[in-house]
């Protein structure tokens, strides 16, 4: 079989982490705790330029402050520093505006493309890249640019994309080649991938094509493969993935907060996660040697939660991120992550 061949090519990983109906992240690697995302042979990682609610687990290390080094904070956006209606609250907008200009080290890690991130935070003084497409890419705010692209060489995507459709599903796939960053969509199947389009036209996502064939798109590299749908199927397809390509990619499968019973299964490479970008920009801008605070609450959140020095859950946040935090703290829509950054930062600061 033509995926098997192509998936199992020098698969010698073995496929770890846990299955939760719903929300679930795999990986056929081991997370990354540290280093530099390595560059592949085979298109998978571009160098794009060389320019710059279960209880709380332990919290002793937030009983008393933590002297230097300072702290390198990243948080997730939605149902994490953002509201209920996806927008940056005026008092999270302001209170970050504040201590940016004091110098905090700040920045994002979200689902979202950088096209969104830069719609939502537009104003927002952020200089250190953001870390987009679940850590497909490393971006510049401001201009967009990528640092850093992490995508499925062709062959890994045309053979995802084929297992995909063997299940009767239809993805939306995100490719990255000589024309930019392109999101193409063929039909919608159901509620939920009409509210992806729709949502998408109505913040005229450039990205955005409508195509009569995707599998015509697949000659560039695939940054994202996407599928909506009801539960029990996207579990089957996950496992199917991860059995045939376990070790090639990384999955996550979670309900989408603003639109439940339509869960998302995100499919990236394997070296497209928040945890592995989060240490690239570190090591890019001198941020290793700071301790590592972050904030989330989805599943596509875990490895960076894995990786932190300090991994904050907010209290609306998923079982499993809870389970993975040092701590949690209020709910999303009560600006709880620009409180604690503000009370965390001053604290250090002496003041």
């Amino acid at each position: 079989m033509v995926v098997s061949s192509v998936c199992m090519k020098n698969a010698s990983a073995t496929t770890h982490g846990s299955q939760r109906r719903v929300a679930s992240s795999r990986t056929g690697r081991p997370s990354a705790s540290s280093g530099v995302v390595e560059e592949s042979e085979g298109g998978g990682m571009r160098q794009v330029s060389d320019d710059g609610g279960v209880g709380c687990a332990p919290v002793a290390a937030f009983i008393q402050p933590l002297p230097t080094p300072m702290r390198f904070y990243v948080s997730d956006l939605d149902g994490t520093l953002l509201d209920p209606q996806a927008r940056l609250s005026d008092a999270t907008r302001a209170g970050l505006t504040e201590l940016l200009a004091e110098g905090l080290a700040f920045t994002v890690a979200s689902a979202r493309h950088v096209v969104s991130i830069a719609r939502i935070l537009e104003g927002l003084p952020i200089s250190l890249p953001v870390v987009s497409s679940n850590g497909a890419y490393i971006s510049d705010l401001r201009t967009g640019r990528h640092e850093l692209v992490n995508a499925m060489e062709p062959a890994l995507g045309q053979a995802i994309f084929a297992l995909v459709r063997r299940h009767g599903l239809m993805p939306f796939i995100a490719t990255h080649g000589p024309k930019g960053d392109q999101l193409f969509w063929q039909e919608v199947q159901n509620e939920g991938q009409q509210r992806f389009v729709t949502e998408r036209q109505r913040n005229a996502d450039p990205r955005l094509r409508h195509v009569d064939r995707l599998q015509d798109q697949l000659a560039d590299p695939l940054v994202t493969l996407l599928v909506v749908g009801r539960a029990e199927p996207l579990e089957a397809l996950q496992a199917e993935i991860l059995a045939t390509c376990g070790d090639l990619v990384t999955t996550h499968l979670a309900e989408d907060i603003y639109m439940p019973g339509w869960p998302w299964l995100n499919v990236h490479d394997r070296r497209a996660s928040k945890d592995q970008a989060i240490a690239s920009l570190a090591q890019r801008y001198a941020l290793h040697e700071r301790e590592l605070v972050v904030f989330g609450d989805q599943v596509n959140d875990l490895t960076m939660l894995r990786s932190a020095h300090h991994a904050i859950a907010v209290s609306n946040a998923s079982d499993d991120v809870k389970l993975a935090a040092h701590r949690i703290i209020g709910p999303h829509h009560e600006d709880a992550v620009m409180h604690f950054i503000r009370d965390d930062w001053r604290t250090l600061l002496g003041r």
